[in-house]
């Protein structure tokens, strides 16, 4: 079963999504130029080795060999392929995370265990819980800011588990879908250490930072040939369309967009932490992404109540559906602008006062 954000097709009339983790901002300026411009790229297949994309997608990310960079129909497809063509004996998943990881392990046959290893307030990890539970071949994963507690993981201690797995015959996969949006990005990349761990691979995507979900662009960049060429032979031909081709030639050189974006992003981050801190009844956790986890004190009501309160006040919110070691009282809430921002504060407030 497939457990996201973003379901606003169920819902009736306008809402605020709060469900979905993207960008405010919206799409760049600079990608509904290029589809006008270049509206008749349409009318003939993309490369179907993408070379400009490989290039462009490489250059923006200070990465050194545009081969080792696989363009996906999102960072899903990656994901997906990547576990295919590793044949793990086992995938630990790092939860609370993203369902996908556990459910690509899942179709190809791989056991999955599911490990808590953050401390209660989402802050911290305790390495040595995961490395009790691994076997060789093992495949861990983890999400870099993590979706959905926010958690980050500095880059030395990021290389630290990646020697720790290399001696242990194990691979990483690391997903920075939402590295953008952290204050300390490009620093904070595992791209620059690839070179010394062969089994590691790093996944992106557009479609959060640049606001495009609908676009269906991910990619996924590692040292190891061996692994690139297992993953590619896996891939069905053309799996990038032209519009995501172009979005991708496109968005990573708007540098205006991306430095709005984390400006945006940060103030507002901010904001909403600080003003939900201040609501009776609930818990905010401190988050490093586009969006913040809480929890609604036991008693009041549960995250699916709370949700269908809202959403008769016109806001969507994240519920806890296909999240483990989260309870029925934690929610996820995307950051937004101001005045929606304003809005959700409002609207929690009111709701979660009534059931005091």
């Amino acid at each position: 079963m497939n457990f996201h954000g973003g379901d606003i097709y169920s819902c009736q009339g306008e809402v605020l999504d709060f469900s979905s983790n993207i960008n405010p901002l919206g799409v760049p300026e600079s990608f509904r130029m290029a589809l006008c411009e270049k509206i008749t790229d349409f009318t003939r297949y993309p490369d179907i080795q993408y070379r400009a994309l490989r290039a462009e997608l490489a250059e923006y990310l200070g990465f050194d060999d545009p081969e080792l960079v696989i363009p996906g129909n999102g960072a899903v497809e990656i994901i997906y392929k990547t576990i295919l063509a590793l044949e793990s004996a086992r995938m630990i998943n790092l939860s609370p995370t993203f369902s996908e990881y556990a459910r690509a392990a899942r179709q190809n046959g791989v056991e999955v265990i599911d490990l808590n290893i953050y401390d209660a307030s989402f802050t911290d990890l305790d390495f040595s819980l995961l490395f009790a539970a691994l076997i060789p071949n093992s495949l861990v994963v983890l999400c870099n800011p993590n979706n959905p507690t926010g958690t980050f993981v500095e880059r030395e201690k990021m290389c630290f588990l990646a020697r720790e797995l290399a001696q242990k015959d194990c691979f990483l996969l690391i997903d920075e879908a939402f590295i953008e949006f952290t204050d300390h990005y490009p620093e904070n990349s595992m791209i620059g250490e690839l070179g010394h761990y062969p089994n590691v691979i790093l996944i992106r995507a557009a479609t959060k930072f640049f606001g495009m979900p609908g676009i269906r662009l991910g990619f996924g960049v590692s040292k190891n040939k061996q692994l690139i060429r297992g993953i590619r032979e896996h891939l069905e031909p053309w799996n990038v369309n032209a519009a995501a081709v172009l979005a991708g030639c496109t968005v990573y050189r708007d540098q205006e967009y991306i430095t709005a974006s984390r400006a945006w992003v940060k103030e507002e981050r901010e904001f909403l932490f600080h003003q939900l801190s201040k609501i009776d009844g609930l818990t905010v956790y401190p988050s490093k992404a586009n969006y913040h986890l809480a929890k609604i004190s036991r008693g009041k009501m549960d995250a699916w109540a709370l949700k269908n309160r809202l959403l008769e006040k016109g806001v969507l919110i994240r519920t806890p559906d296909g999240f483990n070691y989260l309870s029925a009282y934690h929610f996820r809430l995307a950051v937004k602008d101001r005045p929606s921002n304003q809005r959700l504060v409002e609207v929690l407030r009111e709701v979660l006062s009534c059931h005091g």
